[in-house]
């Protein structure tokens, strides 16, 4: 018997002299996904914060401004890693599918705008909130348009989801006039928003949540036809252009030159969250794909209620709170309800978009079949 036999391995004492580091460790290997995703909901919750920190801030950038500062440096990065890991079918993706990127494009630009509007006007958690319609819709969607199964706890989901919107809207007519902001402490830095124009904000969310969900109905066609980082280029792409060209066009609007230097840091940093945002969601989702994972996407309610307290000392108040609180519930069961998906099945690398859709996806095969004879 050698001399190695006889000696306990360095992990083994290791562990045996630090048990703590070894629990650590252990915890990390079997959260990691989770972990991951957990920080991908850390630099969203950040960029929509530094995105209604602009639009209120001094410069009161327009939110065409604040999408080109974020979709043109995450167009810039994504460009360049899949150049350098030479992604397949870079940098315009395969021919059968250039259409439908063209139209989740098109529809994820317009649910980035009625999100970046609509924060200037709502609360970060309770424009976060609305985020959470968008798999039941999607699901809804799909069932109509791609023939896929929408099931009766699905509907039964939605419809709750419905009521936490309208808790949320609390329209005066079936309210009563209701002061629904709680100021934790005297808040800082924030315009004043008319009641019409809270509701006018609701109404854009709801856009935007239709405009999500054509996004993520065309990724389900699209399948594993194109890479995650293709979709996400050409949505960056039309966003950066789409935004450029309105800036130019559109009367009284036009690029605000960022007074300081913290201006100009901010919308920077908005670009590089955006990048990272993508990549960590990308690699946590790849590690796990369980519902744990997918249910860590809603930690970011908890990220957008500390921004908006410590930075505009403001949180919704208890009839938004209710809403924004039957609608994570709703959705969040109907995540749950999903079946677990067959990992070796799965290959295709989630995007930021998708990640939200969980196991709603398992169906995307057979779509991808019906979609390449159609395309």
């Amino acid at each position: 018997m050698s001399n190695r036999s006889l000696s306990p391995s360095r992990d083994h004492v290791t562990s045996a002299l630090h048990p703590k580091v070894g629990m650590w460790r252990s915890a990390w290997n079997n959260n990691q996904g989770a972990c991951l995703i957990l920080l991908a909901e850390l630099a969203g919750a950040s960029m929509d914060a530094i995105a209604r920190f602009l639009q209120q801030g001094e410069t009161k950038f327009h939110p065409f401004q604040v999408i080109v500062a974020r979709m043109g440096i995450t167009l810039i990065l994504s460009t360049l890693y899949m150049w350098w890991t030479k992604v397949p079918d870079f940098p315009f993706g395969a021919p059968s599918v250039r259409g439908w990127l063209m139209l989740r494009a098109a529809f994820g630009f317009g649910g980035l705008y009625c999100l970046y509007y609509s924060v200037h006007y709502l609360p970060l958690a309770e424009a976060t909130v609305f985020r959470f319609l968008v798999p039941i819709v999607t699901a809804w969607a799909c069932s109509v348009f791609l023939g896929q199964t929408f099931t009766r706890k699905e509907l039964l989901a939605g419809i709750v989801a419905l009521i936490g919107v309208v808790i949320i809207a609390h329209p005066p007519w079936l309210f009563g006039k209701v002061d629904d902001e709680l100021h934790l402490k005297k808040p800082t830095g924030i315009d004043k928003v008319t009641p019409a124009q809270r509701f006018i904000a609701i109404v854009v969310s709801i856009m935007g949540v239709a405009g999500a969900s054509g996004a993520y109905t065309t990724i389900r066609v699209i399948g594993d036809r194109a890479h995650a980082l293709i979709s996400v280029n050409y949505f960056a792409l039309l966003a950066t252009l789409g935004s450029t060209i309105a800036l130019l066009a559109l009367p009284k609007i036009g690029f605000q030159n960022p007074k300081t230097a913290r201006e100009w840091s901010l919308l920077i940093l908005m670009g590089f969250l955006g990048f990272i945002l993508q990549f960590l969601l990308t690699a946590g989702l790849q590690l796990d794909k369980s519902s744990k994972a997918t249910s860590m996407l809603y930690v970011q309610i908890i990220f957008a209620l500390t921004f908006d307290w410590g930075i505009w000392g403001v949180i919704p108040g208890s009839w938004s709170l209710f809403g924004g609180f039957i609608i994570i519930c709703s959705t969040l069961w109907s995540a749950l309800q999903k079946p677990h998906a067959n990992v070796e099945k799965r290959m295709r690398e989630p995007d930021e978009e998708s990640a939200l859709l969980g196991h709603q996806a398992e169906n995307s095969g057979d779509v991808e079949r019906r979609a390449s004879i159609s395309a």
